[in-house]
């Protein structure tokens, strides 16, 4: 079998045996169809993988021995703030956004966002948590983002941090591209509006807030080719 790669809430410490049961166990034993000798990767989404190898399968457990422990070491810490857009993009965001190492994912309501009801936010929100963890398992990746609660630009802009602020402007007579030449950052937010884009008075606000407005070229580009190509440039240049 090749090396799969299942999600768990702690990986275990030291280099002998342990199980893993539940729903991964049952995906393992009855999906995947693991047998003795196969080997598996284990994350808890922070950072570490776990190269196991499968010693034995029981009804409830799957027996495991730890072969060796990576470090996914992504060099910038990439946090993505999106405004909200219709909820079938939002999916494939976060899967794409989870896949290119994204730290955090913060949902935006925005002048021109999706309007979802508090309710619906709130089971959103759980739902883009199982299609991240979903997307870490499918990439073979060691970083499950932080997917925070949807809120309004205004309101988080004081407490994000990092060395490099960019938000994506269509307006913009500076390049995307330009940042990626100059030294690597060692965080960057990025901020992607909605179908629609920023409003004037967004502008002005981020710009007051030392937020970097940056062109991806000529074209217009749909919220979720634009975060996808923009996360794929700083992965490629910055976290290669």
């Amino acid at each position: 079998m090749t090396s799969n790669q299942f999600f768990v809430d702690r990986l275990p410490a030291g280099e002998t045996k342990f199980f893993l049961d539940g729903d991964e166990h049952f995906h393992l034993a009855r999906v995947a169809r693991a047998k003795p000798g196969d080997r598996i990767w284990l994350t808890e989404g922070r950072k570490k993988r776990m190269l196991t190898e499968v010693v034995s399968l029981e009804a409830d457990k799957t027996w495991l021995l730890p072969v060796r422990l990576d470090e996914e070491d992504l060099k910038t810490e990439v946090i993505l703030g999106l405004g909200l857009t219709r909820p079938a993009t939002m999916d494939m965001i976060v899967a794409k956004a989870t896949e290119l190492g994204v730290a955090q994912i913060f949902p935006l309501m925005t002048a021109k966002s999706f309007r979802l009801p508090a309710g619906k936010l709130i089971a959103r929100k759980s739902r883009w948590e199982r299609i991240a963890r979903a997307a870490l398992k499918q990439s073979k990746g060691a970083i499950l983002p932080v997917i925070n609660e949807a809120a309004s630009l205004e309101s988080i802009l004081p407490d994000l941090e990092a060395q490099q602020k960019i938000f994506l402007d269509e307006s913009s007579q500076a390049y995307f591209r330009d940042i990626l030449r100059e030294a690597r950052p060692v965080s960057a937010i990025l901020l992607i509006g909605p179908e629609g884009g920023w409003s004037r008075r967004e502008r002005e606000v981020l710009t007051a807030a030392n937020y970097q407005g940056l062109s991806l070229g000529g074209r217009i580009l749909r919220t979720e080719t634009a975060v996808v190509s923009a996360l794929t440039l700083i992965l490629h240049f910055w976290n290669r």
